[in-house]
């Protein structure tokens, strides 16, 4: 079920190295149902496993599926180093990452679909990766996710983004809601296990978590 969706209009990002991947207009819509409680459950058992190796001194730990990078005290470790220093050839199942794939595949097409894009042209960049918030005060910069700002800002490539929601708010913790910053007014998501948030990367969708 499409939960809201709204349109921006004229979108800011740089144009596609790629035909067929420029959306017809901007904008930003969140869906549930795309991925169900269930496996947000799995997700989240798939995240601990990471972090379980570091954990961030501040309030944000971050586990990279791309560089292996894991928050670990004020700095990033390679969790690729750290599971083989105990012994583990590798961090995630067959079955973990077929879902993984499974979910990102799903999101694709809602992207494809919902934009108008070339089936098949989208192709995921980096990075991707989980993770946690907590109310510990900020020890370094990757901490501060408060701060208003678009993700082509530090990600030039970008130029969708989807966020995948594994806990509830209110249910499971006060707090980070995250909030799209407009002139005349603000549109606030809340989080809710398996609840997908897509939107265009560039500055028609500043925004920041509470």
């Amino acid at each position: 079920a499409v939960v809201s969706t709204q349109s921006t209009g004229k979108c800011t990002t740089k144009p596609f190295e790629f035909d067929g991947c420029d959306p017809v207009r901007c904008g930003r819509y969140v869906l549930d149902r795309l991925v169900s409680k269930e496996e947000a459950t799995q997700l989240i058992a798939m995240a601990e496993k990471g972090m379980k190796f570091g954990g961030s001194s501040g309030g944000a730990t971050i586990l990279d599926l791309n560089s292996g990078a894991l928050s670990v005290g004020n700095k990033f470790a390679d969790i690729r180093l750290l599971i083989k220093n105990e012994g583990m050839e590798q961090l995630f199942s067959y079955d973990e990452v077929k879902l993984f794939k499974s979910i990102k595949n799903r999101i694709q097409v809602e992207i494809e679909q919902k934009w108008k894009l070339t089936p098949g042209k989208l192709r995921l960049t980096k990075p991707v990766f989980f993770s946690r918030l907590t109310d510990k005060r900020a020890t370094t910069m990757n901490d501060e996710y408060w701060h208003v700002h678009s993700d082509t800002e530090q990600y030039d490539r970008f130029h969708y983004t989807s966020l995948v929601y594994l806990n509830t708010y209110t249910a499971d913790f006060e707090g980070g809601r995250f909030i799209f910053d407009s002139p005349t007014f603000n549109h606030t998501i809340h989080p809710r296990a398996g609840r997908v948030s897509v939107f265009t990367s560039g500055t028609e969708n500043p925004h920041h978590v509470e």
